[in-house]
């Protein structure tokens, strides 16, 4: 251990109790006051500990917050994914609504996993602009949906009037998530429902063949 790096790892219960009680103080705060705005004496103070507690077990606030943001993106991307498991009809030529239907599913997949902790998801997405870790694990986590998405659209892909599958999914999803993080926190003056239509028929007559 050296002076750079003074926090341990617990090992024993009380220890794991006192740092997952810091973590969820943290989660809380950040949500409510920001990252920039919470300091580890508020933190300790929340999760009812000593100042001394926190740095025995991180660094700085910055470790805090890069362990909560990897666990929040790892909550929201195993959402995402969890409600991808959707069975359609194979015949979406015959049966244009099941193509409409798959383009809502992963936008309503999408807009599930925002919902997760939205104050938090707020601060990480201004963190990602100003720290190369935190945007690393953001791309890290969007890479593994739009794997997914590329998955999907290889099992429909007969039905699928674009070649480029992998652009297509990056497509689909950063349109997707940047309506969705518009919708829930910036207030768009546009119906939230009137967007969602908008970009679903987008979307549709842009993948598929019968649109």
């Amino acid at each position: 251990m050296t002076a750079k790096n003074k926090a341990r790892i617990p090992a024993q219960k009380r220890g794991i109790e006192t740092r997952d009680k810091i973590l969820e103080a943290a989660w809380v705060l950040f949500a409510e006051k920001g990252y920039f705005k919470s300091n580890p004496r508020d933190i300790a103070k929340h999760a009812g500990v000593a100042t001394g507690s926190f740095y025995a077990y991180f660094n700085n606030k910055k470790e805090v917050g890069i362990e909560l943001i990897r666990r929040f993106y790892k909550e929201a991307t195993a959402k995402a994914l969890s409600n991808f498991n959707l069975e359609i009809s194979d015949n979406i030529l015959e049966n244009p609504d099941s193509a409409r239907k798959l383009v809502r599913f992963v936008i309503q997949s999408l807009k599930e996993s925002h919902a997760i902790n939205p104050l938090l998801h707020k601060e990480a997405s201004a963190l990602i602009l100003l720290d190369d870790e935190v945007n690393a694990i953001n791309n890290e986590e969007q890479k593994k949906v739009i794997s997914y998405l590329i998955a999907l659209f290889q099992q429909y892909k007969k039905f699928i009037r674009v070649e480029d599958l992998e652009a297509a999914a990056s497509l689909l999803f950063r349109a997707s998530d940047e309506i969705i993080h518009n919708i829930m926190f910036n207030k768009e003056e546009i119906d939230e429902e009137r967007l969602l239509r908008e970009l679903e028929d987008m979307i549709c007559s842009y993948l598929f063949i019968t649109g």
